[in-house]
């Protein structure tokens, strides 16, 4: 199953709640992206029309209007609440509001009726995050997208448990899946895997990382530990640094003698950061002599973002991650639309609205079962192939890219279906 869009002018999404404001006219371009349901039989979802064609986007406020007098009335499609601290200072309030943006966006995209979407701003706290998951609750929301913090999500859980409504949540932290909550994030520990997989088939086997003493670094050592041997190489060396570039100095160091080591003869180096620092790691690299020729640079999700190619050290290195074709896409159609940059995670809020839309189209009557959720054909959206298990967790496509001077290259596609358990 699948929807997409196509150019021209359509009738007002349905949306509703906090933030909502009358915007300026916007020009957008059109753009080719769709959710499909694998493996069924090519019945046709969409047809959806581009609110954003002929250059216009609609009137927010008209439109929430318009939605709230459907939800008084007992009329419109099927209830789905959307759950982000929208008010929450700084970082997070603003990637809130790409969230809820980009979400929609694929209600303006998919121009159906099959769904009602209900914001709802958690303030980016547990308490308020169980607030607005009864609020949802009392107005019949029958699926529940977000919260983003896994705090938030374990407040969420047993009320949604208590009422049989599915939550797609955005968190990372595996700890929170299960019991009717399923995780939509990149979830680092996949990233690790396919990148060490692709390296062990490309003839490295000693392995080096260079941490951040962080949960996030925590994480990655698990998955390092886990990955490494799984696919017939060796952890030899691991390095904890303080993310400030005073405390990169010495971990830095340590870790390239250990690529000139005899005995740990590290072959591959997995760098797990992301922005500022890892300019300065790379650039301390290459000052302690590490040569990226004869060693090879791993990354995870956070060496997707602009100017990699600009930081030093970093050419040729690899990481794993969505295939970037289409996230590109839908990255130039956010900013046409809202004038800015959308947040790395945006792509997730725009995928469970479409699928929420798609499933809701396809079987109005319970629409968001479990069982329909967790079909192991999957699902494939602007971030590529994914489906849910039953556990919670998801498993995605991805593929593996490469820095280049000019940006970054794909060097190991995607798989194109999943297949039994595996890939």
């Amino acid at each position: 199953m699948k929807f997409g869009t196509n150019s021209t002018m359509l009738p007002k999404a349905r949306t509703f709640g906090p933030g909502s404001r009358r915007r300026p006219v916007l020009h957008a371009v059109w753009l080719t992206a769709a959710v499909m349901l694998a493996g069924c039989g090519g019945l046709n979802l969409g047809g959806g029309k581009s609110l954003f064609g002929g250059g216009d986007k609609p009137d927010t406020q008209a439109v929430n209007e318009n939605t709230v007098s459907q939800i008084k009335d007992g009329g419109g499609g099927a209830k789905v609440a959307l759950l982000l601290p929208l008010t929450a200072a700084g970082r997070a309030g603003e990637i809130a509001r790409g969230l809820k943006e980009a979400g929609e966006l694929a209600l303006f995209d998919t121009n159906d009726p099959s769904i009602v979407l209900i914001p709802k701003d958690t303030r980016g706290t547990p308490g308020g995050a169980q607030a607005a998951a009864k609020e949802a609750v009392a107005e019949g929301a029958q699926l529940i997208l977000g919260p983003l913090f896994a705090g938030s999500v374990k407040a969420v859980a047993p009320i949604a448990q208590a009422a049989s409504i599915p939550v797609i949540a955005y968190s990372t932290d595996k700890t929170v899946a299960g019991n009717g909550v399923f995780l939509l994030s990149f979830l680092p520990e996949q990233e690790v895997s396919r990148v060490v997989s692709y390296a062990t088939s490309r003839g490295k086997k000693k392995f080096g990382a260079l941490l951040p003493g962080s949960p996030y670094g925590a994480l990655i050592e698990q998955a390092m530990v886990a990955s490494v041997p799984r696919n017939g190489g060796k952890l030899s060396a691991v390095e904890r640094f303080n993310r400030s570039s005073s405390g990169i100095d010495e971990p830095v160091k340590k870790m390239a003698e250990a690529t000139k080591s005899t005995g740990k003869g590290v072959q591959a180096i997995m760098v797990a950061e992301g922005g500022d620092l890892l300019r300065s790691i790379g650039a301390s690299l290459q000052k302690n002599g590490v040569n990226t020729g004869q060693v090879q640079l791993l990354g995870t999700g956070l060496w997707d973002q602009p100017g990699i190619e600009a930081m030093p050290g970093l050419s040729g290195g690899w990481f794993a991650g969505p295939p970037p074709s289409s996230k590109g896409a839908f990255n130039r159609r956010f900013k046409s639309a809202y004038g800015r940059e959308p947040p790395r995670i945006a792509s997730l809020s725009y995928d469970s609205v479409s699928l929420a839309v798609a499933l809701a189209r396809s079987q109005p009557q319970n629409s968001f079962a479990p069982s329909r959720l967790t079909n192991p054909e999957g699902f494939a959206g602007i971030d590529g192939l994914f489906r849910f298990l039953p556990n919670g967790l998801n498993q995605r496509g991805l593929a593996v890219m490469e820095v280049t001077p000019t940006g970054y290259r794909v060097i190991s596609q995607p798989p194109s279906k999943f297949s039994g358990a595996g890939f």
